[in-house]
């Protein structure tokens, strides 16, 4: 398995409140995941890295369905929450987090808010998780198309994030995987201004660093509007390597 993963601030924004997580787990998997902080000052930076902190405490190292990602994601839902409740500087605290487990033949996903997975398969992108958002949730609906979401005015308004409430739903997936397919996660700074079919090109061109380096780069010749960070995961069969990042 080879795991990379990059954050960067951007070209807009005074800090970064985006953060990731990439480690082993047993049985040859890896923890993979993306968090993208909401709240003003130190407070989504703050979120971020306390869900992803608290996730890699609950989740332990070895996962055999995605209840292990749903308790994780409703105890750092939980902590959050308190944290905001009990420090007015941090009131408003909340952060979205993507996280998957990613083994040879299966993947576990878990999901809230509008950062996103995809699977890489041959020459296909395809979505793994919905936008909790305003746009989103009418996506999903059906009520506008996947191109209007992506324009539309509230396309950022979250109905869903870590933090904000003392409870969250969260979405999740057990899968299939197959050796060879991409994992990519990432937050909306990635996606809002890099189309999915552009992406898409560059996972089929690039690999490894050097993919991180196009993705984000994408990013930031578009104006780099917002923090955007990348977190990729592949395992190609026979090749005969299981280093990390």
């Amino acid at each position: 398995m080879k795991t990379f993963g990059r954050s960067d601030q951007g070209l807009v924004r005074s800090e970064n409140q985006d953060d990731f997580l990439i480690r082993p787990v047993e049985n040859g998997g890896y923890l993979v995941a993306v968090a993208d902080g909401i709240g003003g000052g130190p407070a989504g930076r703050r979120a971020s890295h306390l869900a992803l902190t608290t996730l890699d405490n609950a989740v332990g190292l070895l996962v055999s369905d995605v209840s292990r990602l749903t308790s994780a994601f409703s105890l750092a839902n939980r902590t959050i929450f308190a944290m905001g409740q009990d420090n007015p500087v941090l009131e408003g605290m909340g952060t979205t987090l993507t996280a998957a487990v990613l083994y040879p033949d299966r993947l576990l996903l878990a999901h809230v808010g509008d950062s996103r997975a995809y699977r890489i398969a041959q020459d296909q992108i395809i979505r793994l998780t919905m936008d909790h958002s305003v746009a989103g949730e009418m996506e999903r609906a059906g009520t506008i198309t996947a191109q209007e979401a992506s324009e539309h005015p509230k396309r950022h308004v979250l109905t869903r994030a870590l933090g904000p409430f003392d409870k969250v739903r969260v979405d999740v997936a057990d899968m299939p995987w197959t050796p060879g397919d991409l994992l990519l996660l990432c937050t909306d700074g990635l996606t809002s201004v890099v189309p999915d079919e552009e992406i898409l090109r560059m996972c089929m061109a690039y690999s490894g660093e050097d993919l991180i380096d196009h993705l984000i780069g994408g990013a930031l010749g578009r104006g780099g509007p917002d923090n955007v960070t990348v977190v990729v995961a592949v395992d190609n069969a026979g090749a005969g390597e299981t280093d990390g990042r």
